[in-house]
């Protein structure tokens, strides 16, 4: 009776267990050599999409020269990318310059209200704070409303700057729980993305 207690526990665990694997949204960061994998998924999105985030239309040639600018200037472009089963779901540009960093948070259409845009700002907020930067702004058209209820969400301070919206926050500095936080979750992306192979 006990036996079969804990091989039906087992059995549940190992259920839970592909669940995550395939509601769970793996983070990385984009290396320097993959700068062009962004370019080429920007260019799969729909146009509607690509203007909440640029606030204008652009096309390919729009696409391809900010990918080259970014290639140029990668120290000062980072990429952290939302995976879900292996399919790119959102990505979260930060861009830095001295003690500030700017972000811009982008997802596929049928990706949205998900959470993602919520975890991919949750992790690289961590992620600038853990790096001494002292201020964060993030741009949107006024339209774009679900970025100004998740910039409201993480503290951000909104405010309308020639029509659109410019939201803006002091990081709080680096602690041992900021660092164990960003461990803990670059841990998980780890297991999930290395679990997933299995099932």
């Amino acid at each position: 009776m006990v036996r079969s207690a804990f091989s039906l526990l087992s059995q549940e665990q190992e259920e839970l267990s592909d669940w995550l694997i395939d509601v769970t949204i793996f983070t990385r960061f984009l290396p320097q050599s993959h700068i062009s994998q962004y370019g080429t998924w920007l260019k799969s999105l729909d146009p509607s999409t690509l203007r909440a985030y640029f606030g204008i239309g652009l096309g390919p040639k729009g696409i391809d020269s900010l990918v080259r600018k970014f290639k140029k200037d990668f120290a000062h472009h980072h990429f952290l990318v939302a995976e879900k089963n292996s399919q790119w779901v959102g990505v979260i540009h930060i861009a830095s310059y001295q003690d500030t960093v700017e972000f811009g948070v982008i997802i596929r259409k049928e990706f949205r209200r998900l959470g993602i845009a919520d975890q991919l700002l949750g992790e690289a907020l961590i992620w600038a704070q853990n790096r001494q930067y002292k201020k964060l702004i993030m741009h949107c058209i006024v339209e774009n409303s679900p970025i100004r209820k998740l910039c409201q969400k993480h503290g951000l301070i909104a405010r309308n700057v020639y029509g659109d919206i410019e939201a803006t926050m002091n990081l709080p500095k680096s602690n041992w729980i900021s660092v164990y936080r960003e461990a803990i979750q670059r841990q998980a992306n780890w297991y999930y993305y290395l679990k997933s192979f299995k099932a």
